[in-house]
């Protein structure tokens, strides 16, 4: 066989978890021992730079540019190009390939709650989706959850479907000068419960907002830091914060304060109804916070038994959840210790080979599996 030339596609302009991952593996690919030749097809060139693979600039201007970068941009570049593999990372792909595709998706969301989501936006994800995974020669998805809901929604294409966990990066340690300089700057609580992630419906940020000015009652002192831009349909949420003087939304966080507001968090809550894997749940454990986390989507199936699980809309159950873990120590001891353990099962050396086994399946013509992994307990994880 010639040499494998992947072409990665990987949108950055926008930023949240298929951006961070569309990075993080493309730099795991190229650490691989037998890594295959790389080139990045990217609007942000720069994200890139320090990688040591080749990388193409398609600059995109956002919104409905995107439909000229995926299917007359993209497509021309990958003609000059001429890889053996396309892999895009975002849920779609470009017309006119002449070359085996695979695609990530990331979730179905928009299947699963098409409430939190607006008509056009729906309408194009699934339309999107429907035509990526249907041409795709593999389909990566993150979570055996994920796997199963394209079963649902996409059953012909089951066989074309390939779980590879995301990586979970251990945190730089947070020097105690450097926190106590973020939480000046940023107005931050003694102590708090942390969300990170795009504030929009599906994610019931405002089932957090009121669990915690609940548990207030017992605890005065406790308030709510939220991290992350405005989404789809975030009124909800956002008049809960409103409505709560003491709820404290910082819009988007540079990083290096991101890992400081985890190093000063008193637990981590992620009420979301949906998760195709939960990057920031698991970055949450890797940074060993206490965390509360939905039973529901892919949460269950990362946590394992280092997080606890609850109903994702039960607001008098977050409320106590949050008042017992705030007033047991130990057991927030224990729950800090067994997240950093099962987020270091999580690898991105392990997710690049896995994606470089789903490249040479692609390539072969050969199917990734006879059929679609289930989540059958919250204790399946990356191990195999």
């Amino acid at each position: 066989m010639s040499e494998l030339h992947v072409a990665l596609g990987v949108l950055c302009g926008v930023t949240g978890g298929p951006a961070s991952y569309g990075i993080r593996l493309a730099q795991a690919l190229v650490a691989l021992a037998d890594a295959p030749r790389l080139t990045i097809v990217t609007d942000r060139p720069e994200r890139f730079a320090s990688i040591g693979c080749d990388v193409v600039a398609l600059p995109m201007r956002g919104g409905v540019d995107r439909l000229r970068w995926q299917h007359l941009a993209l497509p021309a570049a990958l003609r000059r190009i001429a890889p053996t593999i396309y892999h895009d990372t975002k849920n779609a792909l470009p017309r006119g390939l002449r070359v085996p595709a695979v695609v990530t998706v990331h979730d179905l969301a928009y299947h699963v709650m098409p409430e939190t989501f607006g008509l056009a936006s729906r309408l194009f994800l699934r339309r999107a989706t429907r035509d990526a995974v249907r041409r795709s020669a593999c389909i990566v998805v993150p979570s055996l959850a994920t796997a199963a809901d394209v079963a649902r929604f996409h059953p012909d294409c089951q066989a074309r479907v390939h779980v590879v966990y995301h990586g979970i990066d251990a945190p730089a340690p947070v020097a105690p000068e450097r926190l106590a300089a973020v939480r000046t700057r940023l107005a931050l609580p003694e102590r708090y419960v942390l969300h990170v992630g795009t504030i929009q419906q599906r994610k019931n940020v405002d089932v957090l907002v009121r669990a915690v000015r609940a548990a207030r009652t017992e605890l005065p002192d406790l308030r709510v830091v939220l991290a992350g831009r405005r989404g789809w349909r975030s009124e909800a949420a956002f008049a809960e914060i409103a409505a709560d003087d003491t709820a404290h939304w910082l819009g988007e966080v540079a990083q290096d304060d991101l890992q400081a507001l985890y190093a000063g968090a008193t637990l981590f809550g992620s009420p979301s109804g949906y998760e195709g894997f939960g990057l920031a749940v698991a970055d949450a454990l890797a940074a060993g916070v206490p965390t509360l986390a939905a039973a529901a989507g892919s949460l269950p199936e990362l946590c394992g038994d280092a997080a606890v699980l609850l109903p994702p809309a039960d607001v008098s159950v977050w409320s106590r959840a949050i008042i017992e873990l705030v007033g047991d120590p130990a057991r927030r001891a224990r729950l800090a210790q067994s997240g950093r353990q099962r987020a270091n099962e999580f690898t991105w050396e392990r997710a690049a080979a896995d994606t470089l086994t789903a490249y040479r399946l692609a390539r072969g013509g050969a199917q990734a599996s006879t059929s679609v992994p289930r989540l059958t307990s919250g204790h399946v994880g990356p191990g195999r």
